[in-house]
């Protein structure tokens, strides 16, 4: 099962890159919107006496947004945290099996999310859930959480294929 020299697998795994940094760049957008919200949030309140009114919930909303965003692309670039001290004792064999079991509880975590979330975006749908202030609705940023989860599973099951693979070498 030779996986890295497949073509049609190096496809998938760079649309699937590609993917990723495009939902990387729109969390960057969401974190340089939360901090012109901060700042004209500072300054109306300590120059003009008038706060930005809801930027709290602008602020949650927008790191929801960033957050969701950037989880297959930090899974890509080996950003997200690894217990290496304890894993590079371990001889290759004992360090393949160790990460195959970390994807697949990665792989199940994410997809749990993944579906929790869709199915609490259909209540808060369902419901007309709305913050207090602003009455901004819900709902998007539950689907949000649960579309930036459909990259990450792509994400780690790559990875998983990748660790059966140079396990059966």
């Amino acid at each position: 099962m030779e996986i890295e020299g497949n073509t049609r697998f190096t496809r998938v795994r760079r649309s699937i890159n590609s993917v990723s940094g495009w939902l990387e760049w729109v969390g960057l957008a969401a974190l340089v919107g939360m901090v012109l919200i901060a700042l004209i949030d500072v300054v109306g309140s300590e120059g003009f006496q008038w706060p930005l009114p809801g930027s709290t919930e602008i602020t949650s909303f927008l790191l929801v947004v960033a957050i969701a965003a950037g989880l297959a692309f930090s899974q890509i670039a080996g950003r997200h945290i690894r217990v290496g001290f304890l894993i590079d004792k371990l001889p290759r064999r004992g360090k393949i099996v160790l990460e195959l079991f970390s994807s697949v509880l990665g792989l199940g975590l994410f997809a749990m999310i993944g579906w929790v979330t869709y199915d609490y975006g259909l209540r808060l749908l369902s419901s007309g859930t709305e913050t207090l202030l602003l009455r901004i609705v819900q709902y998007p940023f539950a689907f949000w959480i649960a579309l930036c989860c459909i990259p990450m599973c792509c994400v780690i099951l790559i990875e998983l294929l990748s660790y059966i693979s140079k396990m059966l070498k």
